[in-house]
């Protein structure tokens, strides 16, 4: 007695084939949301470490030049893409007979378009003043 058995092996076939080709379009997809998040990531953390250039210059300019600007925008070469806005505000106080400045700084640094998926903002503040005497 012989059997024959046509087009089971044709659909198991298909099948294994959909099956590895929805995986395979599965991990892709992983992949780029993986590598996606990675570079917001560095974007993210470039946006800190620039916010903090800002405000390392902003403390330089306050103490040692003793200039207070308002607001200020700020340019790094090491930051391109970035805009760097730093913000200034003095106060001062007497401790004795001696005047203290106190300076506030806000630094804000912003890539991309607001509403955008590039978005990305940080800022930093800081309280300095200067020693007294």
């Amino acid at each position: 007695m012989n059997r024959v058995q046509s087009g089971f092996s044709l659909i198991t076939a298909i099948f294994l084939l959909v099956v590895v080709a929805a995986l395979v379009a599965y991990m892709t997809n992983i992949r780029v949301v993986q590598q996606t998040t990675l570079v917001y990531g560095v974007q993210g953390a470039r946006a800190t470490q620039a916010a903090r250039s800002g405000v390392e210059w902003g403390i330089y300019q306050s103490i040692v030049n003793g200039s207070c600007a308002g607001s200020t925008s700020f340019t790094d070469p090491a930051f391109a893409g970035f805009n760097i806005e730093v913000q200034c505000g003095r106060t001062t106080h007497i401790e004795g007979t001696t005047p203290i400045d106190t300076f506030q700084l806000t630094a804000i640094a912003r890539s991309g378009s607001y509403g955008s998926l590039d978005y990305v903002q940080r800022r930093i503040q800081a309280t300095v003043s200067q020693d007294p005497p």
